[in-house]
């Protein structure tokens, strides 16, 4: 064998040798890698169903707990209806109760009355059938006893109710005069219904402003309805409405001391006010941009002859809030309103039912197109001489509303001011016309406010 050969064969040898243990070594690390990565799958799987187990559970944790907590509070709020209903069966029970008690109390007292009356009666009859069958002897002796019997039948035993519907009858005067009797009389004049409206214009020229500041300042709490028609009155009396706080319905037409200032203060203290009556009245502007900024429930206004504000004064009336709630409105004799004001109102008034703008010459056909836009529920519609609006106009107006009253001719005399808007400088003598319409005018006025509410 030659070196050369041998050489080979080592080469061979060492070659065949390399690679059966490279492949064994192959074979066995491939085995191993195999083996650990099927560990490691294990591992993942193992761990991923374990996240996958930990957030359902995480899910129906949080789900568990709203149910819980939805549970509880239906619990609370049938726990709460419960004693709802058990308070309003209690209050019910009472209230019956309280009920009978009073009207058995009101009917024994009315019953005591009947008897005390039926026995004054029957001693009466005595007493005249005893006076004539003695050919009246005595006779002054006789008045005195029935004087006595009469003082017997003391009105005061009857109950509050009917003594209320007594008085109601009564004007404020009278019921001052009775308030001076006795001392029973008095205690029947203050209870604290009989003053929840005064009138105070039926005794305009009686009772001085001193009285009215008194009576405002003790009642202030129960006074609901204030009639100041036609009285003259200072600054300082109107200032005084401001402390009835629960006030409802104010009246103050035709009071030439009423001012902006004084508007200014029973605004601030009477923020409840429904009803406002400011008709023939020196109002202005500043009076017109308070009504929408306090009397944000205002129902009824009447501004009648009211000519110191403009047309920017009638649109203060839609700012914020505004009175938006207002049912009627009285605009008649207001010879400065024109269709730009009237547009404006129309927009934003939805509930208007009665308006009145007789006597305001500068609206045209335009208003009554703008009326049938904004104001749907509008029923009852007065346009007594007003000239520039046509009777076509009216004509298609009047299947829109249930009741209208239109007139195209010229403004009477008395209204001061010709077709056009402007002032007469001569007026004829027709004073008791004046007043007597302007009566008319009120009256329907008020029957108007009434179908309103």
């Amino acid at each position: 064998m030659t070196p050369e050969l041998m050489i080979k064969a080592c080469s061979f040898y060492t070659g065949h040798l390399v690679k059966t243990h490279f492949c064994t070594w192959r074979d066995i690390a491939r085995t191993n890698e195999n083996v650990a990565l099927a560990e490691k799958m294990n591992r993942a799987v193992t761990c991923y169903n374990f996240r996958l187990q930990k957030s359902v559970f995480h899910h129906w944790h949080s789900y568990m707990e709203d149910q819980k907590e939805k549970l509880k509070n239906t619990l609370l709020r049938i726990q709460q209806i419960i004693y709802c209903h058990k308070l309003s069966i209690i209050l019910t029970k009472w209230r019956n109760r309280a009920r009978l008690k009073s009207k058995k109390k009101e009917d024994e007292l009315i019953l005591k009355h009947e008897l005390q009356l039926k026995k004054w009666k029957n001693r009466l009859i005595l007493k005249r059938a005893t006076a004539e069958e003695s050919n009246f002897p005595e006779q002054s002796s006789s008045e005195g006893s029935l004087v006595d019997e009469t003082l017997r039948c003391d009105i005061s035993l009857l109950p509050e109710r009917a003594i209320l519907q007594i008085f109601f009858y009564l004007s404020l005067k009278d019921v001052i005069i009775c308030g001076q009797v006795n001392h029973a009389w008095m205690l029947m004049t203050q209870l604290n219904s009989l003053w929840n409206a005064i009138d105070f214009s039926t005794v305009k020229n009686v009772i001085p402003d001193k009285y009215i500041l008194s009576t405002l300042q003790r009642w202030r709490l129960n006074v609901l309805r204030l009639n100041f028609h036609g009285c003259l009155l200072r600054p300082k009396t109107f200032r005084s409405v401001s402390h009835c706080r629960n006030l409802q319905e104010l009246n103050v037409s035709d009071c030439p001391t009423f001012t902006d200032e004084s508007m200014r203060h029973i605004s601030e203290g009477c923020p409840g006010v429904l009803y406002l009556n400011l008709s023939n009245t020196t109002i202005t502007n500043r009076t017109m941009r308070l009504l929408p900024r306090h009397f944000h429930n205002l129902q009824n206004l009447s501004l009648a002859y009211c000519r110191g504000f403009t047309d920017k004064g009638l649109q203060y009336l839609n700012l914020g809030n505004g009175c938006h709630k207002l049912i009627y409105l009285d605009l008649s004799g207001c010879t400065q309103i024109t269709d730009s004001a009237m547009e404006m109102l129309s927009a934003k008034c939805h509930y208007l039912h009665i308006l009145d703008i007789s006597g305001c010459v500068l609206l045209t056909d335009q208003i009554l197109e703008d009326l049938q836009i904004g104001c749907k529920q509008l029923r009852i519609l007065k346009m007594q001489y007003c000239t520039n609006i046509s009777k076509k106009a009216a004509q298609r107006m009047s299947s829109k509303v249930q009741q209208q009253e239109y007139n195209s001719n010229d403004p009477p005399r008395w209204f001061g001011y010709d077709r056009e808007g402007d002032p007469l400088t001569e007026l004829d003598n027709v004073t008791p016309s004046k007043g007597a319409s302007e009566l008319t005018v009120e009256k329907s006025t008020y029957s108007s406010e009434e179908q309103a509410a």
